[in-house]
């Protein structure tokens, strides 16, 4: 308490009824609500302080606001760094998604792929359906024709969706944004990861980042979730090839994995650092994986009612439950030692909730937006996702062909020119139909989604409460466009 007696300091003359020291604790209530929860409102926190008066909550945020060494306690290094690196550059832009003003998407994800040999228990994909190749050619002229009207700073990035290998001509798509200066990241199995498929693609040399969907350990965890057999030998082999051939032609382009907890492997998370160890020593001419980033979660198909997704196949049965989070906890403590010698130079992004864990602070996990609390007209202004057809999803989990129910959130189709992404997101806000969202529609959104929602529901509910976003505790800045905004997994920074 005695860091903030300066800045308590301040105020003591202005409100002389309260004591140095409760000035002090209310300061240092606002500054560890918004180290946690960064989507916290100011009306809980209003119920929190000594002195139930706006104006004292106005003066004690103008003092966090204006104070360097609170910001970074709050937004760089608190458990909840993860949240506020997504929500700082995205802040300037949240009047415009509760007001439905039109604005270029900050974030456009793209999803390419044409099919997927794999049938995770975890993923969203209507599992019988995949795209007719006579579209191919179309649809990536549909994709070129959004990334060349970009608005610079965009950030793009290929992911899926289906897998996005399984389009033979995904070259173009990184080739233009190469062309245009974005830097484009790629997620993908590795299934198809091939030095046939790189011979006909070489563009992916131009990729910022490639990340590969990490499913186990050895054969018998990889095909326990991809129930396809040898997918484990074939993408070890693939990763190998592809950093070997990196470290000759492009050591800028950043390596990865992406490893999702789940109940059914939260306790093989030592065997993910083993085998990144062993992959790390087979690659003898450089670097061997970048970074990895691990996951929860965030439970789009697991735990969901069994009317929900019916096209599927294989699903897992849940979350992880309280117990084995707890377990989770002291895994990731032992992780961490091991990971200083076994790959002292690798990148660890614990994402969102399980950033918390890493820091010994027992979490339950994702934070998450339910039914009448999804933005009824999502955030065009902030996010959308684009598939092969051209069509445009407010949300990232419902990018999949024909997935149940996903119709609701396609505000539109790209018609090459004459009918672009921006008339496209213009006609949906203009229209002013709201969309009705329904409790399982929370399986729409990813992490990334959900903590957008989050955000501008917070903004919205502070204004209603007379302190709008400009007026609380968090020093928002308009970002210069030109910065990175997020999928920069191998560093901590924006």
């Amino acid at each position: 308490m005695n860091n903030n007696n300066h800045l308590a300091q301040k105020l003591i003359k202005k409100y002389d009824s309260l004591s140095i020291s409760q000035i002090q604790q209310d300061i240092e209530k606002i500054v560890q609500s918004f180290s946690m929860k960064p989507w916290i409102s100011q009306e809980y926190i209003f119920d929190k302080i000594n002195y139930k008066n706006k104006q004292y909550l106005l003066d004690l945020n103008k003092i966090i606001r204006k104070d360097d060494k609170l910001q970074l306690k709050i937004t760089k290094n608190s458990a909840a760094k993860k949240y506020w690196n997504t929500i700082l550059p995205f802040s300037y832009r949240v009047n415009d998604v509760i007001n439905n003003n039109y604005k270029f998407p900050l974030r456009i994800a793209i999803f390419p792929g044409v099919s997927c040999m794999f049938y995770c228990g975890f993923c969203g994909r209507n599992q019988k359906a995949k795209y007719e190749t006579s579209i191919i050619d179309d649809g990536i002229n549909k994709i070129n024709n959004i990334i060349s009207d970009a608005k610079p700073g965009t950030k793009i990035s290929i992911s899926g969706g289906l897998e996005p290998l399984t389009n033979p001509k995904l070259g173009s798509i990184i080739k233009k944004g190469y062309d245009l200066g974005f830097k484009i990241p790629l997620i993908t199995n590795a299934y198809s990861l091939t030095e046939g498929y790189i011979k006909k693609n070489p563009e992916i040399w131009l990729l910022d980042s490639l990340r590969v969907s990490l499913y186990g350990y050895d054969n018998e965890s990889y095909k326990e979730i991809t129930q396809l057999d040898k997918s484990f030998k074939i993408v070890k082999r693939n990763v190998i090839n592809f950093l070997k051939s990196r470290n000759k032609i492009n050591k800028n382009l950043k390596v990865g994995f992406n490893f999702i907890i789940l109940s059914e492997n939260y306790k093989n998370l030592i065997d993910v650092l083993k085998l990144i160890k062993e992959i790390n020593l087979e690659v003898k001419n450089g670097e061997g994986i970048n970074f990895l980033t691990l996951r929860d979660d965030y439970q789009s198909v697991t735990g969901r009612d069994e009317n929900f997704d019916k096209e599927r196949k294989y699903r897992f049965n849940g979350g992880m439950g309280e117990d084995e989070r707890k377990n989770l906890l002291k895994i990731i403590e032992n992780f961490e030692n091991l990971r200083l010698q076994y790959c002292p130079k690798l990148h660890v992004d614990y994402g969102y909730s399980l950033e918390y864990l890493s820091q010994k602070i027992f979490d339950r996990g994702l934070v998450k937006i339910k039914g009448e609390k999804i933005r009824s007209y999502g955030f065009p202004q902030l996010s959308v996702a684009i598939d092969l057809h051209g069509d445009i999803f407010l949300f990232r989990e419902a990018g999949f062909l024909n997935r149940q129910g996903n119709e609701k959130v396609i505000i539109g189709r790209l018609d090459d020119k004459k009918n672009s992404l921006e008339k496209n997101i213009k006609n949906f806000l203009n229209q002013k139909k709201p969309i009705k969202f329904e409790e399982n529609d929370s399986r729409f959104l990813d992490s990334f989604d959900h903590v957008l929602n989050a955000l501008v529901n917070q903004a919205e509910e502070d204004e209603k409460f007379g302190i709008p976003l400009n007026s609380g505790p968090i020093a928002f800045k308009n970002f210069d466009l030109k910065e990175s905004i997020g999928n920069n997994w191998y560093s901590d920074d924006i």
